[in-house]
């Protein structure tokens, strides 16, 4: 689908040792025409917009047949030294006289989040789950996103976004920050905007069964026997791949 939605650009690998699918796009003109226009147009909101606009330095400097000199590759090199993890210790040794930059700071702005966005968002980052206490049968459910400590003001965003509902913790032992909704009244109230703006990967279906027993729970369907098996059989299949 995303593949399409980019005009069938790009290749799509599959892994069946890692049991894994890579969509890639290397052709330089794909890149320039369709993957920076689109992300032009719809800015990223987290750290990887800051990767994005150096990635976009890089790009039109190869565009313009920058890498061909020693002066342009060594500045796409300076570049790449700010970019996720930096440098590689054979790109140092390579280019030794390269002085690597410092990153920016990330900062948000003060634009409200685009709905879709934030769907696709928790897509790939969020966690819909469900935890039972084995002693005491207790059933609690959970929508959180775990991210890295420098994203804590998206984060804030995120839950500005949800009416200020649940909360932000910081792990600084892990350089870990999670927005975390565990009551069931907020819950349910997030649940409503997947109806509007839906989930477009596996993560719909865990979304759909986590929804059901939001549903048991709302009733009190856990304090029986019945409602607690239904529950517990739903929760084997939640975030279930095959």
């Amino acid at each position: 689908m995303i593949q399409s939605f980019f005009g069938g650009i790009g290749t799509i690998t599959i892994n069946p040792k890692k049991r894994s699918a890579r969509y890639s796009v290397v052709g330089i003109n794909d890149i320039n025409n369709f993957i920076v226009t689109h992300f032009e147009n719809y800015p990223l909101q987290s750290v990887k917009k800051i990767d994005f606009d150096l990635w976009k330095e890089c790009v039109n400097l190869i565009i313009n047949k920058k890498d061909k000199t020693q002066e342009g590759l060594e500045q796409i090199v300076a570049i790449k030294s700010k970019m996720n993890l930096g440098l590689s210790n054979l790109l140092k040794k390579e280019f030794p006289n390269i002085n690597c930059l410092d990153r920016q700071t990330y900062l948000t702005n003060n634009d409200r989040l685009d709905p879709d966005w934030v769907s696709g968002f928790i897509e790939g980052d969020g966690s819909f789950y469900i935890y039972i206490r084995t002693k005491t049968n207790h059933v609690n459910a959970a929508l959180s996103i775990g991210l890295n400590i420098r994203e804590k003001p998206l984060l804030i965003k995120i839950q500005d976004f949800f009416w200020g509902m649940g909360n932000v913790y910081i792990y600084n032992s892990r350089s870990v920050v999670e927005w975390k909704v565990v009551k069931l009244s907020q819950l349910t109230s997030i649940a409503s905007h997947f109806y509007s703006y839906p989930l477009m990967g596996l993560k719909s279906y865990n979304f759909i069964i986590w929804r059901e027993i939001l549903s048991l729970i709302e009733i009190k369907a856990q304090l029986t026997s019945e409602g607690l098996t239904k529950i517990k059989y739903l929760n084997k299949q939640l975030n279930k791949w095959d």
